[in-house]
């Protein structure tokens, strides 16, 4: 879509090193190399060369790589930056961390806000899954967990300042190869390419060696607009992406990046599955394989089998060797994800991050199921991956309590789910006649059933169906992207180019105020400064009052932003005020101070949890009103009580030790540099300062909300209900305050009342409470065999007064309880196996009728469903359901038993 000029490269480096602009016979793109080439020098146009034979003066681990890149540009005037989480939270149109610069966009790449240090660098876990598919079969090229390495740069364009630009980043690509790690310069080339990412866009170069693209170069200078075309941005942005992992497989020459990346957790790993290719094999497979444009099976088996004929080998045995050797590759780099995911808060569920842990976890639970693995061992796969990686990630012991709780609560949760494949394939072959992909991928997204499964059970019953090899991609892509931000939809009538000065953040325990009217609708005000906080950030807006002048009272029920001005709306009542005039504000204070109690209390409460449930823990939705206040987090399981009440006892230990609660406005950079993305808690703030509230010493985050100064003004947080919203998230309901007071008398006089009534103490009150539930069960027990007594006894006297029609015994009554009925006639089967029963009751306007016949009846062909059907005939009644042995018509007419013998007669004698 977007070119790229001829002369877009040709910079001081390439023409001073000797770089040539080429195109590539086979692929047809641009690339720069030290003279004329023919070949751009990535696979599949050549193979790759560093198999066993790697360019560089040494072998490193991926630890050495990362090392050796962030040092080398911190000598070069870069600051070294801690990785960001993989979740991103800080992003309204990302899910995950998909590349460093990520961690920039939209507000330092924008030029809104300063990044945390320029020039800067980092390594960065990243996540992608538009390839999952790929995973193993190119033995490490493509992978769903990476870490990029990214030198940064921001240049302000506007002011002049330039850090460094093209010819300066591609300098340090190659110092990095030629002085870090000794690889010559001739073997480099660099391909000409156009990048597309987080809504901006920029020339770039790839850089290759030996066949394998190592790094992209991209000089980010356009924003793209909602029509597709580009526009400048102020800020140029040097977005570099170094593939730590294949730098690290350049550097080993092994023939797979898995064996680089994870050293004796590879070993260990094809020991587990018995995997025994020969690494001759095994590099001529990868050889093989990078040369294809695709990875179909079909391509896939061609190469296995030149590969088997090359080396004399069984084309069967190696073809299940390689499938093996794929699956189990896959095992590997999903469970890294997965310890990833789980650290920075994506709790297993059904929607977003959380989709993702639970697809990929059930990824491997298939895995391992169908090679003959037992939950053994994933707890063993588990326990190496995090002793593996807290070496270089250190926040992983966060979540070292919760890790295996959590996976083997997921693993429980598959084995249910499993059981369920039978009756959901046989629901949708009826609802659908047939399962199609559509189908599948339904099943698989609402139910996390596996389509292998499907498909095994719709064989079962007679249907075929082909799993598309890209079906994951498929069913992951929807779930890679938050929903754009939905604002509050505002009517037009609302005018634009107003501002309202916010008040409420400079002194939040301001009661009253005054203000210029700025604007008046038919219904509300716009003033040019205010104390009304709007709703935001969960919690409610502020009510009261605005005063004129002569007196007169305006009463405020709604606060909402529209663009930089905040409304006031108005209730019943005509506005006189004019633009120009002063007015005087005044809140309802009792509902604004307990908002503010509310507001900080879930601050408080959140870090409680943190500490007593695990580190995983993340906001994942908030409220706070005058009444009570909800929190909900993400997490696996309901707690405890004694969990419970742990967290409740630290929230209020923070507030009897009447800690202070700090408010600062900082730069967005500084704010991230200084306490690191757990800011965002609350989700995405936008803008260039972000507002900061620290209680001290336990929790920061950034909030525009209003607060209490002190933690000891909260008084009291009680805890009232906690409850599973839906897999991986749940609901803490609280009270703070006076609130909190008031519940726990409540909760007082009821315990108090109990106990009167009991005649008992308040230590004894459970037991015997205990005692009374234990006697009314078994007083239960004995009333429901006096009703069985009675309903028998009833049964026996009805039968004994059956009415003979035709060579029928034909038992009619009319009951006022339908159960009674319906009890009655399970009754006349312990009696007699030859009789026909009908009662009927009344029942609103009409009457619900019972059809029941015993199994002798049934032999001589009379059924109980053909017989509701003449009565609903000669009723002129539609509906009703039944077989032969039982029947039930509802919303019947007057009813009488004469009617019932008529029907019957014709019925009998229509039968014969």
């Amino acid at each position: 879509m977007w070119k790229i000029r001829e002369d877009e490269f040709k910079v001081s480096f390439m023409e001073e090193h000797g770089y040539k602009r080429n195109r590539c016979k086979k692929c047809g793109a641009y690339f720069w190399s030290i003279g004329e080439k023919d070949l751009c020098g990535e696979s599949p146009c050549v193979e790759y060369t560093f198999l066993d034979r790697p360019p560089t003066k040494g072998k490193y681990n991926l630890h050495e790589i990362r090392n050796k890149f962030l040092k080398f540009f911190e000598k070069n005037g870069h600051e070294i930056i801690n990785p960001y989480p993989v979740v991103a939270r800080w992003r309204d149109d990302l899910l995950i961390t998909i590349a460093s610069i990520a961690d920039f966009q939209p507000y330092v790449t924008s030029g809104v806000s300063e990044p945390p240090a320029n020039p800067l660098v980092i390594s960065q876990p990243c996540l992608r899954f538009e390839d999952i598919n790929k995973v193993g079969i190119t033995s490490g090229r493509h992978l769903t967990i990476f870490e990029m390495g990214g030198a940064h740069a921001f240049n302000d364009i506007k002011k002049n300042k330039i850090l460094y630009w093209k010819s300066e980043t591609i300098e340090f690509h190659n110092r990095f190869a030629i002085e870090e790690l000794g690889i010559p310069e001739e073997m480099i080339s660099f391909k000409e390419h156009f990048w597309v990412g987080g809504g901006n866009a920029g020339p770039d170069v790839e850089g290759i060696i030996s066949g394998l693209e190592v790094s992209t170069l991209v000089f980010m200078m356009y924003k793209i607009l909602p029509d597709g075309s580009l526009k400048e941005t102020p800020i140029w942005t040097v977005d570099t992406g170094y593939g730590m992992e294949r730098w690290t497989w350049l550097s080993t020459g092994y023939p797979t990046a898995f064996e680089a990346i994870y050293e004796d957790l590879y070993r260990w790993i094809l020991n587990i599955g018995e995997i025994s290719i020969p690494k001759r094999v095994l590099k001529d497979l990868t050889i093989g394989i990078s040369r294809l444009k695709e990875y179909r099976s079909y391509d896939v088996d061609k190469v296995i089998l030149n590969v088997s004929q090359l080396n004399d080998y069984d084309f069967n045995l190696l073809k299940e060797s390689f499938n093996k050797f794929v699956d189990f590759m896959k095992i590997l780099d999903f469970s890294k994800s997965i310890l990833f995911l789980i650290k920075d808060g994506g709790i297993p569920s059904n929607v977003r991050e959380g989709y993702l842990t639970r697809m990929l976890l059930r990824r491997v639970f298939r895995i391992i199921e169908k090679h003959d693995l037992d939950y053994n061992f994933i707890e063993e796969l588990f326990k190496r991956q995090f002793k593996y990686w807290i070496v270089d990630f250190k926040e992983l012991k966060d979540i070292e309590d919760n890790l295996f709780d959590i996976i083997e609560y997921e693993y429980n949760k598959y084995l249910d789910v499993l059981k369920k494949v039978p009756n959901v394939v046989k629901w949708y072959i009826k609802k659908l006649g047939g399962i199609n992909l559509d189908s599948l991928i339904e099943i698989y997204d609402s139910y996390g059933i596996p389509p292998e499964y499907v498909r095994d059970e719709y064989k079962r019953l007679g249907g075929d169906i082909k799993i598309p090899e890209n079906f994951t991609e498929l069913v992951s892509k929807k779930h890679l992207e938050k929903g754009k931000k939905v604002g509050q939809v505002i009517k037009s009538k609302y005018p634009s180019g107003f501002s309202t000065k916010e008040l409420y953040h400079e002194n939040q325990y301001w009661k009253n105020g005054v203000a210029k009217v700025s604007y008046v609708g038919d219904d509300y005000i716009i003033l040019d400064q205010t104390i009304f906080y709007p709703g935001e950030g969960g919690q409610e807006c502020d009510t009261g009052y605005i005063i004129s002048t002569d007196g007169t009272k305006y009463e405020v029920d709604k606060v909402f932003k529209y663009g930089k001005a905040i409304v006031h709306h108005i209730v019943n009542k005509e506005i006189k005020l004019k633009p120009g005039e002063y007015v005087r504000l005044e809140i309802n204070w009792d509902r604004r101070y307990s908002l503010m109690r509310h507001h900080t209390s879930t601050h408080i409460l959140l870090s409680a949890i943190r500490k007593v449930l695990g580190r995983h823990i993340w906001q994942a939705g908030t409220e706070k009103t005058p009444e009570y206040a909800r929190l909900d987090v993400t997490h696996y399981k309901l707690p405890t009580m004694k969990e419970i009440s742990k967290i409740e006892f630290e929230a209020n230990k923070i507030i009897s030790e009447g800690r202070n609660v700090y408010i600062n406005l900082m730069e967005r950079g500084m704010a991230e540099k200084r306490y690191g993305p757990i800011i965002y808690q609350g989700g995405v703030v936008p803008g260039k300062y972000i507002r900061i509230v620290e209680i001290d010493g336990w929790d920061v985050e950034a909030c525009g909300g209003t607060h209490v100064g002190n933690t000891s003004e909260i008084m009291y947080i009680k805890i009232i209900n906690v409850e599973k919203i839906h897999d991986g998230v749940i609901r803490f309901v609280y009270v703070a305050g006076e609130k909190a007071i008031e519940n726990m008398w409540k909760y007082y006089e009821i315990a108090e009342n109990i106990k009167s009534l009991l005649s008992t103490s308040l230590e004894d009150l459970q037991e015997n409470i205990s005692k009374i539930l234990d006697e009314n069960l078994i007083l239960k027990k004995k009333i429901s065999r006096l009703e069985d007594m009675i309903s028998y006894y009833k049964a026996k006297e009805l039968f004994d007064k059956r009415v003979p029609i035709k060579d029928l015994s034909v038992i009619i009554y009319n009951s006022n309880n339908i159960d009674e009925l319906i009890k009655l006639g399970e009754e006349f089967d312990k009696i007699s196996d030859s009789y026909l029963y009908i009662g009927y009751a009344k029942s609103g306007r009409g009457y619900n009728v019972i059809i029941r016949v015993g199994d002798k009846y049934i032999e001589k062909g009379l059924s109980a469903k053909d017989l509701s059907n003449s009565l609903r005939s000669l009723l002129k009644k539609s509906g009703g359901k039944g077989n032969d042995k039982y029947a039930r018509i509802g919303g019947v007419g007057e009813l009488y038993d004469e009617v019932i013998i008529k029907v019957v007669d014709k019925y009998v004698g229509e039968r014969k």
